[in-house]
């Protein structure tokens, strides 16, 4: 199984050499396994919005955003994003494909409340009409939005009037922000062993500031509250996503450059794509008269043995930098290795 992505745009590009330090930086790309485990036979996943609620629910809580003075429907188009967000993290994750599913009148409470089960009946005769394995669920949706503006008295230098001087004044300066929760509501149904894979309720807060000399001007720099709710809808969806499948995610790799004449070689062989070159001269530097050249040479033995997907060698390589040549580095990088080890056997279990 590949979950490991070494991104070479060429190489020479993405390695971030620091002349000031003795080590430098490589991006990598790893796969994370996700939070919970889903059974193999889920492949392709439909994906439902339920969070609009029956008609009578839905004149109450359309007073209720009148009388509170939210946007109405914003939650509605936000619940929308979420659900966008969701799919399109899902496409772009390696264990799913998913579709969005938008001819089914399947009703909610409109607000945090989860409604009843759906049945399943139901949830078979949806994935049998639409080829998916299983259904995830938006229940619920809902956002509170809260808007501060602070009146501040600030120093200024300003112009006196018929001289080139200038003098310090206080002057007003208005500071707004706005705080948004939004919490979203989870449902997967499997039809095959009609099961509720996961139910969970997942809060995003953000917050946006801004400043100027007046009120109006203050509040015209924070986005609408509409805006605010489509942009945490759709993280909303996004982080749900990153829940249930798993996700490549950007990390950071050091090896050492500095500190002797080969290990400066090496560099050269790294920037060429030529690994084995390079492991040949960290090879040779295990035999080095100073402890902490050697050091660092198992050190990026153990970085080139990761590049390679080999967890347990760097691990090796990590253990004898650290407890043989007393590299303290080693032992963080050690514990990094021990999180891609349990990771690799999780994602065994998640993916195919």
């Amino acid at each position: 199984m590949k979950n490991i992505k070494l991104v070479l745009m060429p190489l020479v590009l993405i390695i971030l050499f620091f002349v000031s330090c003795s080590t430098s930086s490589v991006p990598l790309e790893i796969l994370v396994p996700a939070e919970i485990n889903i059974t193999k036979e889920i492949k392709h996943i439909g994906i439902v919005n339920r969070t609009i609620p029956e008609r009578r629910r839905k004149v109450i809580n359309f007073l209720e955003g009148f009388v509170s003075g939210e946007q109405i429907f914003a939650d509605r188009e936000g619940a929308d994003n979420c659900i966008n967000g969701l799919a399109s993290k899902l496409n772009d994750s390696p264990r799913f494909t998913s579709v969005i599913i938008r001819g089914e009148r399947l009703r909610g409470t409109g607000t945090r409340r989860f409604a009843r089960q759906l049945s399943w009946n139901n949830i078979r005769r949806i994935c049998n009409k639409y080829r998916v394995d299983a259904l995830i669920v938006l229940e619920t949706f809902d956002s509170n939005i809260s808007v501060d503006v602070e009146r501040r008295l600030i120093n200024k230098k300003i112009k006196i009037k018929g001289t080139d001087k200038k003098k310090k004044v206080k002057v007003p300066r208005y500071y707004a922000d706005l705080y948004l929760d939004v919490n979203s509501g989870w449902r997967i149904y499997d039809p095959s062993s009609k099961s509720v894979v996961d139910m969970n309720s997942f809060l995003d807060r953000k917050s946006w500031s801004s400043y100027g000399k007046t009120k109006r001007k203050a509040l015209y720099g924070l986005p609408t509250k509409r805006e605010a709710i489509n942009v945490s809808g759709y993280n909303s969806g996004i982080q749900y996503g990153m829940r249930i499948s798993p996700t490549w995610i950007n990390v950071y790799r050091d090896f050492y450059v500095k500190g002797d004449p080969g290990l400066e070689e090496a560099k050269r062989y790294v920037k060429a794509n030529d690994w084995k070159g390079a492991t040949q001269i960290w090879r040779s530097l295990l035999k080095h008269d100073d402890p902490k050249i050697a050091g660092r040479a198992a050190y990026n033995l153990a970085f080139a043995a990761e590049l390679k997907g080999k967890f347990k060698k760097a691990y090796s390589w990590a253990k004898m930098s650290y407890t043989k040549f007393g590299n303290r580095k080693a032992l963080t990088y050690m514990r990094k290795l021990e999180n891609r080890m349990d990771d690799k056997e999780r994602l065994k279990e998640q993916m195919d």
